[in-house]
Order: C-alpha cells, then structure tokens, then sequence
C-alpha cells in the first residue's frame, strides 16, 4: 500500500513539471531519476514468499532440497513436493535431490515457481558407503550390499538397531533373545558361516568397529543408513573379521547451504504382551484333575472343596505378571550447514518399560557430527560423537546370566505352571509378594517356612518376590568417537586418514535382601546374617587407527583408474572386576557398611568350643581380569572402469593378529567385475529397459573371533588348593600350535535391473560360499597328555542360496493424482551343509553332521498314542511302530533351527498429507523344541505345577482317539523325542505406521513452522504361526518360558522450525 501511494505521489510530480518551465524540468529530472532508482531498489529488496511444487515426468517429488545460493536459508519439498521460501527478486534457488540434475531460477516478480527436475547428472554415481573411502552403492560398483534407509526405523519402539533389520533386507535373518528393553538379537547374513566361531556380522558405525552384542544405548533415530555388505568384493576390505559379513550405519549429518532447521520429536506408546497359543487349566479344572488321579492337593479333596476353593480363587497368572509397558521419548536435534561446513546434533531422552514388572530401560544420549572442507574443497574433515547413559532393570529371563528359563524367579514360567487355586492378593487387596499357608511359604501357625518358600509350590510367589525386593540392574556409559580427515595434494593423490574410538563401561549392582524370599537361603539356610550383594565393572575400549594414500587418474576420455593403500591397527583392551559380599545389615541397604567381615565364624551345632563345626559362611568372592588384543593390517585396492559400461575391482589386505601368536598373519584378497548393459549402444533406444547391470565376485574373509583373545595360547589355571592343600596349576584344554583363524570363500553373481524408468527394479543374487577351517575340537589319545580331544582348525561348511530384492511403483504423484503407491519385497533362500567334520558329527539332539545341515535334529520320532491301552508309541530307527523308547532309535530328521526361507515384504501408499507404511516379516522351515509346553503335559509336575488343558484329554478307556497317553504311564517329558519339536515359521506384521504431514502452504502461514507431522504405529501387531507359545521367534533352539517380544502402540509428532 506505502509502495502504490508512493507511485501516485511520483506520477503527480510529474505532470506537474511537464506544465511548468523547463529550467525547473531539467532540475526535478535529476532528482526524480534518483528517486525512481530509490523506489526500485526499495521494491526490489523487499522480501515475498515463493512457493510450487517440484516434480518429475512422473509427478512430485518429496524432499527436494531447495535453498537460495550463497545462503544458508532453504527447505525441503513436503511429501506433495510442495514448499514456501521467503526471498527477495533476483535471489536464486537452488533445488537439489538426489539421482537428479540441480536445478538453479532466479525469483522474480511472480510468487509461484513450478519446477520439473531431470534424473541424470553426476549425483547418479555418487551413491556411496564411505568406509574405506570407497563406492559401494552406485552404477560403478561390482559388491553385493543391501541398503535401509534410516526413515523406515525412526520412531520405532525398538530399543537394539541390528533388531531395526528384521525383514528389511535380503540375506539378513534377525532373532531376538529376549523382550526385555534393548536386548540385542542376533543376526546372520546368508546363513551360518561358523559353527564354533563367531557368526555374527561386523558392525561399524561412522567408520568405527562396535561391539556386536551391545546397541541399547544408540538412538535409532540418529541413523541415516544402514547398509549390509555381503559378497567378497565388500567384505574382504575387512580381513579377518568380514566373514559373517559387514554392517555399515552412517548416522545423520546436516547438508550444504542448510539453515538452521531444529526438530523436536515426542513418542508415547503402550507395549503388551503377544498372544498366547497355550491354554492352562483353571481352578475346577486342576483340582478336578488332581482329584480324579490322587494327585498333590487336589488329591483329596470333594467335589464340594473343589467349588468353594474355585470360588474363591481362580488365578490366571498372566494377568499379575504381564503388564502394559509404558514407552516415553523426547528428542530434540539441530541441522545446519554452510557452503564448506555441516552440522548435527540430537539430544535424546528414552525411557521404556517391559512388559512384566521389574523390566526397564531408561537412555540419555547425545551425539554430534560436524564436517567441513577448504574453499576449494581440496581438504576436508568430519567428527562424530555419541555420548550415551543408560540404566536398565532386568528380571530373571531365560538368556541372562547362563539362565536356562527354568528358574522359579523367572515371571514367564508362571503363567505356565503357576497353580490356579492360589489367590494373588492379601485380604488387604494388595499384592501379596511373599506367598501363603496353602503355597507352602507359612507355616499353618503364620511363621515363615524358609525351605518351602523357596520350593514349587510357590514359584509365582517367588517371582514376584525377586521382582519387587531383588536388584539386578546395569548403569552403562558409551562413547564412540571418529575423526577423519583427507587432503588432495593434486589432481591425482589424495591423503587422508582416521581415528576412532569405542568405548563401553559397565557398572552391574545386584542385591539379594536379606528379607526377601531368596535372601533366606542366602547364604545358607542355616547363617545367622542374610542376603548377599554384587557388583562388578566391565570395560572395554576399542582404538582403530588408519592412513591411506588414493590415486586416481583419467587415463583417457574412457578409461580411469582408482588405487589406494590403507595401513591400520586396531587395539581393544577388555577389563572386568567385582566381588560378592554376603550377610547383609538391612539397616544400610547397599552398602559396603552393612556387609558381615568375611573371617566370621559360626557354629550350627550350637558348640563354639567344636572346631570342626566351625562354619564360615561370609567369605566373600574376588575376581579381576584384563585381556588384549591387537591387529595390525594394510590393504590395497584398484578400481577400474572404462566408459561406464566395464568395471573391475581387486582388492588385497594383510592381516596380522595377537590372537594366534604362531599363525599371526593372513592375507585375504577379492576380484569382482561388472557389466552396465543399459550403457551400451544396442540398448540405448530400448524404452522399457532402464538399468540392467551384471556382476560378479570371488574372494576370501576370516573370522578371528574364535575362542578367548588368548585363544592361541596355552592356557594354565592355578588353584590354591588344588596339589594337597597347596598352590597348583593345571591345563583346562590342549590347543593346537597350528590354530588360525577360520576362512571363508565366496563367489557371488548378480543383476541389477530396472524397468520403465525403474519403476520396477531390483537385485537378484547367488551365491556359494565354503568356510574351510572351522573352529573346533578333534579327538586325540589321551595316552599322552590325559586329554582325549585337541582345540584346532577342523571342518568344512557349505552355504549356497539366492537373495532378492524388488520394488514397484504402482502410482506416482502428478498435478492431477493425489496418490502415491510403493510396494517392495526381500527374500533369501539359504541352504547349508557341512562337508567335513572329524567323527562325523558334534552335538547331541541338535547336530552339525556331514552331508546335513548344521544345527539339524537328531531325535527320536514320536507316533502317537496306542488307542487299545493309552501307552506312547514311537517309531523305531526303521520306521516301525513299538511301545519302548530308546536313544537307539535316533534319526536325522531334516529339520533344521535356522530358517531356509527369511524376508519380508510391505508397502508406502501416500493420499495427500497422509502415508500409510506396513513392513511384514518372516521365516519359514525352521524347527525348535517347545520345553515350556512339555512342562504343561507332564504329568509327574501335576502335584505342584498347573497342567495345560490338553491333559484333560488323557487316555482313559479303550478304542479312544487323543495324543494325551494315560496318565498311569507318567510323566513322559524325558522321553518324548520329537513331540514337541515344533514349526517356529512366522508371518509377522512388523511395524504398520499411518502418518500426517501438513502441506508447506499451511505451514507458511505459522510464521514459525516448516514441518509437522503426527502418526500412529504398532509393532509386532500380528504374527501367524504354528508355534505353540507366546512367540515362536528367538535364538534359542530351544523356547523354555522365554521372554516374548511384545507388540507395541505408539503415538507421536515430529514439529521442525
């Protein structure tokens, strides 16, 4: 308005001067060209809104990055490929993403500009995982690698990131342990590649080696990409430690030009357990089963007893052990960037609950990751740093601290066993955590019964005894820190290297009251002070070191050259120490104060004048260990490619170890090739074809991790008391002097394709890989060391399979369709065999046999029950039918623990402002011991554990058809061979996420606002199986009242300024 009144004022001005002399014209001229000049330059500067929508042939483009040029002011395309920018006319925008040619306008007079982006340019071929400074993901890359992308993982409830991975690449099976929060799974890529050794992938964060078996204090939502490495021409760069291959996670990083962008994140959700395939008898039903069989309390009791205990008790114990676990999260992260520098940085607070009392993890982390490079982009740097406390409360589970689930602490065997008729609460209404007359825990005068409060009878008591008295908790602080830095000396070399640190410490509390249920017996029944306290630290630091030197050339208009020499060492130093402290003063809980003086003497018989009745029951347990080791390494690679079309990749690293100190050195070496089809001439005017790329590779890794850090290396143990009453010292196991790491061989092949515009595209691999060299023992005479088996190098293992990935875009976004459709699937088939293995065979029931299978069942064959007499009936090892059981009658039953079929599959369908992502997940052919069912069917536990409701369909009168035999034959748990061998094939709705983001229009009109988004999710919603349990997914071969992982709700928003 001030603008258009001053125009008017302008023109008045000059109709005046035309009627007036033109002395006077000539001098008002000059000022009004200063004024007119004035005007434009006001007009001009000022600042408007710009907005459009940027897209493709095929419609919008979300995430285009836009920003003015010479300026850290910018956005990104909401997911209708619509923004707003406040510029001035003349300023120009930059609009960048990537696979795409950068776009640069001027703004001008209008407030809408619509930009159309081509795919092409130079940032096709700059796809690329860094470690080692090399292109792992691009059109001149031969390895084979999966690829996630860090959007797909945030927000989810997950609190371990190699869980992240279930299903969402090919060749990677994930299986968790346990639902307790931040327990780590284990993952295996294309199959077993040791059978003593180590089988897990190396895991490297932003260039820097981690533990494996620890991610709980990293915050999922700080990753950018997570990619997994899987043939030679990727894994080999790692030497001796790349044979379970290589898992790559680059975490976020702020881009170029980027104004300061800062998010806060917040997530509530509820975790319950999953759903229970088991049913167990109520309180009529056990006490008219105990009834009917003179069995425990039951036994006898009337069928009047039965109604009035049942009326007064009927406990379905899963409802007092699980409960809904509360999740809470508040992030805040801040993003810049200038034309040579970036910023990151998140600050995070995590906190949740399990799904049973006592179960928790609470997280701070922070992180921060800096780059920057010189004017002329020849020398640049980067830092990383995680700075992480977590503090988790575990309960006693069947994978923590050498537990077999079998415990009567652990709350997952209780809904299980736990018995009906018991009632929960005391009169009060509250929670009775101790146990009663009818359990067994009192006396019948109320006096407590140390003995039986600590038997069957009472497990549920005694669970929810250690939940609520018991500590078992670890405080864990985590750094991992990397730098890096490279320099271009010319158009050719290239100098640069890195640092980087790992570092973990663990502070472990566990206490044992003395007036809790446990703490009676602890330690001893008879000691007069109870109650016991550990502690213990654990450290562990990991250095990594390393400098290269790169040359590339263009040696002609087609053909270039890239090499590179790499020298590194690693160094990790493990320290762990503790004690246990016994009788505990309950007036100082948890302190060192309070522990009874270890030279306490005691007399149970009364007599303190009786010397050989004299008792120390406090002398408390020491222990301290330290270990290293180190590997020092070169390595060397060479890149070729001419015309785009031809590449060739080799590679070859020197390993030296400390771990094998008479076999230290390694060499391990890769060759790859690739073929782009879709560069060549007889395909450029195909219409349909889009990407089609051959490759193939053949290389060597190893596995170092086998045994101890001292593994080569004859260890002796010493025992004070072990020469008559003096200082001994003894050999445990006689270790091979020849002992070396494992190796493995690998030959892969490939294609890359893509169709229409790769509107469908994706990889499809197979490969061969035999592991030669296993770690394991081999019988020896024990004539001459009184040892009858050596530690070495035994044994051969085979892995053949094929790895699919695929995606499709069904709809595309365009001016005139809202709709967004994106389906994708992954799939691998993995068959092994051991080839060779010294007698044949190793293991018992669950076997690694030549010409089978590792890890295949070796089991007796259950028939049924005979319906003339109710007895079991089994097969013998030809396949006949007999009535007597007999190890002897054992066969191989091609049925194996770990999966044949894994993958996963889901979809991205986006209307507008909302996104709807499904990711499905599973595993198929795939075998385990069901033990926690067998409890249930037992019926010599019948007088002190409930029974499961199939019992009730015991054999009881000739001619009647059940799988139940009579109960007269006992309890059949010890011999029932492969009856509870059951499918643990899954199909299992991952994670399922409907979001809503508000368009940049909207948004504009906050003033403060450029991104909003709110969404629901769930995780694990729904899971399809034949297991007969609470989940058939896990690492054990064996499900013994585990943990289950539970199914998640959440809700949350993402608000960016």
């Amino acid at each position: 308005m001030l603008k258009n009144c001053f125009f008017k004022f302008i023109l008045r001005l000059l109709a005046l001067i035309n009627s007036n002399n033109y002395t006077m014209k000539t001098k008002f001229n000059g000022i009004l060209t200063l004024l007119l000049a004035l005007v434009v330059q006001i007009s001009f500067a000022q600042e408007k809104t710009v907005s459009g929508t940027v897209s493709d042939k095929d419609g919008a483009l979300p995430g285009v990055s836009i920003f003015i040029k010479g300026t850290t002011t910018g956005t990104d395309t909401d997911f209708d490929g619509k923004y707003s920018i406040k510029s001035k006319v003349g300023d120009v925008l930059v609009f960048s993403y990537l696979g795409y040619e950068t776009v640069e306008k001027t703004v001008g007079s209008s407030a809408t500009m619509n930009i159309t982006m081509k795919e092409g340019g130079e940032v096709l071929d700059e796809i690329v995982v860094t470690s080692y400074g090399r292109a792992l993901n691009s059109k001149k890359s031969a390895a084979s690698l999966a690829r996630v992308d860090g959007k797909t993982i945030e927000q989810v409830p997950i609190n371990s990131v190699d869980q992240v991975l279930q299903g969402a690449a090919a060749g990677v099976s994930v299986n968790t342990g346990s639902g307790q929060p931040g327990q780590s799974g284990t993952i295996i890529i294309r199959g077993l590649s040791s059978l003593s050794g180590d089988i897990e992938p190396l895991f490297i964060i932003d260039g820097v080696p981690v533990d494996q078996d620890n991610f709980r204090s990293l915050n999922q939502n700080d990753i950018q990409t997570i990619d997994v490495l899987k043939d030679a021409a990727a894994t080999s760069l790692y030497g001796n430690r790349g044979a379970g291959g290589v898992i790559l996670v680059t975490t976020k990083r702020g881009k170029a030009g980027q104004k300061l962008d800062i998010k806060y994140r917040a997530l509530y959700g509820v975790a319950s357990k999953p759903k229970t395939r088991f049913s167990v008898m109520n309180s009529a039903q056990f006490l008219g089963f105990q009834q009917q069989y003179g069995i425990g309390f039951g036994g006898g009791l009337t069928d009047l007893e039965i109604a009035s205990i049942s009326a007064q008790a009927n406990t379905n114990w899963s409802d007092i052990f699980f409960r809904l676990g509360n999740t809470v999260s508040h992030e805040l992260s801040f993003s810049s960037g200038t034309a040579t520098s970036t910023s990151f940085t998140s600050i995070n607070y995590f906190r949740q609950e399990g799904i049973t009392i006592g179960s928790e993890l609470k997280r701070f982390s922070f992180r921060t990751n800096n780059t920057g490079s010189s004017t002329n982009k020849r020398f640049n740097y980067s830092t990383n740093v995680t700075l992480n406390y977590s503090t988790s409360n575990f309960i006693v589970d069947a994978v923590r601290g050498g537990n077999t689930g079998g415990q009567l602490d652990n709350p997952f065997i209780v809904p299980y066993i736990g018995m009906p008729y018991l009632t929960p609460y005391n009169p009060d209404g509250s929670l009775n955590t101790f146990g009663t007359i009818r359990s067994g825990a009192l006396n019948s005068d109320g006096s407590i019964n140390a003995g039986n409060a600590n038997g069957f009878p009472n497990t549920p008591f005694i669970a929810l005894n250690t939940a609520a008295e018991q500590t078992d908790q670890e405080n864990e602080i985590r750094a991992i820190i990397g730098m890096n830095a490279d320099l271009k000396l010319n158009d050719n070399f290239t100098i640069g290297g890195q640092f980087g640190l790992d570092y973990i410490n663990i502070q472990s509390l566990f206490i044992t009251p003395p007036a809790s249920i446990r703490g009676l017996i602890t330690p001893t029944a008879a000691s007069n002070a109870k109650g016991a306290q550990a502690e213990s630290t654990f450290r562990s630091a990991q250095i990594i070191s390393n400098a290269f030197i790169r040359y590339d050339k263009e040696i002609t208009d087609k053909l270039s050259v890239s090499a590179q020499i790499y020298g590194e060492y690693i160094y990790r130093n493990v320290q762990n120490e503790g004690f246990t402290a016994f009788g505990l003063n309950p007036a100082l809980p948890g302190s060192g104060s309070g522990f009874t003086a270890g030279n306490t003497v005691e007399f149970p018989g009364g007599d303190p004048t009786d010397a050989t009745d004299a008792t120390y029951n406090y002398i408390p347990g020491v222990f301290s260990s330290e270990s290293e080791l180190a590997l020092g390494s070169f390595l060397g690679t060479l890149d070729l490619d001419y015309d785009g079309k031809y590449g060739l990749f080799a590679s070859i690293r020197r390993d030296e170890t400390s771990r094998f100190p008479n076999n230290p050195v390694g060499y391990f070496w890769a060759v790859a090739g690739r073929w782009n089809m879709d560069e060549e001439d007889f395909l450029s005017d195909s219409d349909w074809l889009s990407t089609l790329k051959l490759r193939a590779s053949y290389g060597t890794t190893g596995n170092q991790n086998v045994g101890g850090f001292y593994q080569g290396l004859q260890q002796v143990g010493a025992n004070t008391s072990s020469y008559q009453g003096n200082l001994g010292y003894s050999v445990g196991q006689i270790n091979s002097q020849s002992l070396q790491w494992e190796s493995k061989e690998s030959l892969n092949i490939g294609v890359g394709f893509g169709f229409w515009n790769d509107r469908l595209s994706g990889e499809l691999d197979v490969y061969n890989e035999k592991t030669v060299d296993l770690f394991g023992s081999d019988a020896r005479s024990p004539g001459l060391t009184g040892f009858g088996t050596v530690t070495t190098n035994v044994g051969t293992l085979r892995n053949r399979g094929v790895d699919l990935q695929v995606s499709y875009v069904l709809l595309s976004k365009t001016a005139t369709n809202p709709w967004s459709v994106k389906l994708n699937a992954n799939g691998n088939y993995n068959k092994n065999e051991v080839l060779d293995i010294p007698g044949g065979f190793t293991g018992n029931t669950l076997r690694n046999a030549v010409g089978r299978q590792a890890r295949t069942w070796f089991l007796e064959r259950w028939a049924g029950v005979d319906p003339s007499n109710g007895q079991p009936l089994y097969l013998d090892v030809n396949g006949n039918i007999t009535n007597q059981f007999s190890t002897a009658n054992r066969v191989y039953l091609d049925k194996n623990f770990d999966p044949t079929y894994t993958g996963g599959f889901g979809g991205d369908i986006s209307y507008k402002g909302f996104t709807l992502n499904t990711l499905f997940s599973f595993a198929a052919d795939r075998w385990r011991q069901n033990s926690s069912l067998a409890i249930t069917e037992d019926v010599g536990l019948a007088g002190f554990a409930n029974q499961s409701v199939t019992m009730l369909n015991a054999w009881t009168t000739p001619g009647q058809i059940t799988d139940i035999p009579a109960i007269s034959f006992g309890g059949l748990r010890a011999i029932d061979g492969d009856r509870y061998l059951e499918d643990a094939s899954f199909l299992r709705l991952r994670t399922a996420s409907l979001s809503y983001s508000l368009d940049s229009e909207t948004l504009a009109k906050t003033k403060f606002l450029s991104g909003l988004r709110v969404y629901v999710q769930g995780t694990n919603l729904f899971t399809w199986t034949k297991w007969r349990g609470f989940d058939p997914e896990s690492n054990q071969a064996t499900g013994f009242f585990d943990y289950p992982v539970p199914r998640t709700f959440t809700l949350g928003f993402d608000l960016t300024f």
